[in-house]
């Protein structure tokens, strides 16, 4: 029972430690997409990075759970026995539950700055496909004023 409890809380610890690593990789995002230029492919690094972490940030989850369940029953039987361990980790959950709300917020702020940031990507290229427009078409304009149409010529003047 010690060693599973033993990987329950270091399960905790390393999910602790990736959500304090989502959170710093969010704020810079914020900064990335908060720039005058908005670099996007270190945005989408930074995404692809992210991913990574949710993705082993669900695995602990579903190992925690499938062990808790396992180990549930005989937990609850000796609850003074393991009294001092089972504190540690009600500290980390609430830990955890907390760095989650921080990422939430986070996560949620970052969501309008980049709405924004796309909104505005979108008006450039426009702005930038009528500016192409309109110096194609004025090329072609100009084109036609240089270029002298083909003429009758009349021999017996």
């Amino acid at each position: 029972m010690d060693n599973y409890l033993n990987v329950l809380k270091d399960s905790l610890i390393k999910k602790e430690s990736i959500l304090s690593e989502l959170i710093s990789k969010s704020e810079n995002q914020a900064i990335i997409v908060k720039a005058d230029q908005v670099d996007w492919d270190k945005f989408t690094q930074i995404v692809d990075e992210k991913g990574v972490l949710i993705d082993e940030i669900m695995k602990l989850d579903d190992g925690f759970e499938t062990l808790y369940e396992r180990i549930k029953e005989g937990l609850e039987e000796n609850k003074d026995k393991y009294k001092d361990i089972i504190t540690e980790i009600k500290t980390l959950v609430k830990s955890v539950t907390e760095k989650s709300a921080d990422l939430q917020a986070i996560e949620y702020r970052n969501k309008t700055i980049i709405e924004t940031a796309f909104s505005n990507a979108r008006k450039e290229i426009k702005q930038s496909k009528l500016g192409q427009k309109a110096a194609a078409d004025y090329y072609n304009k100009m084109n036609k004023i240089n270029t002298i149409d083909p003429q009758l010529m009349d021999k017996n003047c």
